[in-house]
């Protein structure tokens, strides 16, 4: 756990020396990059994870694509007539995911607590962005819903989050590992944040700090260890899923839209889409 610990805040301070010497728009690409290739990876082999989790139930293999696609495109409907509901539905759920990988292990049985400390978490982490970076966070926001937010609603998100955390941290203290190193890191997303563009500051966050642990706790579950053979596995039977996805979007990108100024609109509306079932995916995973 240390190894992971040392290994994200020294790959985090240098993806922000990176970006220091990297053009506006290679960032950009890069970001899109590492999202869509370990980001998206993450999340493609929900599909044999869901069988494993019901495999008492015998879920054939076609039964469970189509539930795991009906959730997925029901996210996508949700964006286009209810684009603000579905918007904070979106922010609460990756708050929760993002909170329940982090502090899984924590052994304590005050279920109602560990939830409202998974969610303060993640949401914290999230506003916190979003409040760095006001003004490309407003506007991909106001592409999304068509509303036109103050950067006010990301500080009084951010305070209601992080005084919900700190009331559940403290209160769960002696069950958390290394507590001065969460606070620690607190400290560290502030910095990466604040000096790096929201696309960028997302990338760092979601693939080092969430989606790498989660790949890892997925070997877990799914091979008992994490070794060269079983990494292989995971991604031979991941691949077809992830290149699905990749190619869905980047054609959806060259003949639906048209408009470059809604890219990121529809990129984070994708992300939101395919988290929905991977939430609860990732949820059983945690109560096995």
């Amino acid at each position: 756990m240390r190894n992971i610990q040392n290994f994200n805040i020294v790959t985090t301070f240098l993806c922000l020396w990176i970006a220091v010497y990297l053009p506006e728009n290679l960032e950009q690409y890069l970001a899109c990059f590492f999202i869509l290739s370990v980001g998206l990876l993450h999340g493609a082999n929900d599909i044999k994870i869901i069988k494993k989790v019901y495999s008492s139930k015998n879920l054939s293999f076609y039964k469970t694509l189509l539930l795991y696609v009906f959730v997925v495109l029901l996210g996508t409907l949700m964006f286009y007539f209810v684009p603000s509901l579905t918007l904070l539905s979106f922010v609460l759920i990756s708050g929760y995911h993002f909170g329940e990988q982090h502090f899984h292990n924590i052994k304590s049985d005050i279920v109602f607590i560990k939830q409202v400390l998974f969610i303060s978490y993640g949401c914290s982490v999230i506003f916190l962005m979003l409040h760095a970076n006001s003004e490309e966070s407003i506007t991909i926001i106001s592409q999304i819903t068509s509303l036109n937010i103050g950067s006010n609603l990301f500080l009084y998100g951010l305070i209601v989050s992080c005084t919900l955390f700190m009331i559940c941290f403290t209160y769960l203290y002696n069950y958390i590992k290394s507590p001065v190193r969460e606070l620690f890191n607190f400290t560290v997303f502030f910095i990466v944040f604040k000096t790096a563009t929201l696309i960028w500051a997302f990338a760092i966050y979601f693939v080092i700090w969430h989606s790498l642990p989660s790949l890892l706790d997925q070997i877990k579950f799914l091979s008992k260890e994490v070794n060269k053979v079983s990494i292989l596995s995971y991604v031979k039977s991941s691949f077809l899923y992830w290149l699905v996805s990749v190619v869905g979007l980047f054609l959806f990108f060259n003949f639906l839209i048209k408009e470059s100024d809604l890219f990121y609109a529809v990129f984070f509306s994708f992300l939101a889409s395919i988290t929905f079932p991977h939430v609860i995916v990732m949820t059983k995973i945690f109560k096995h």
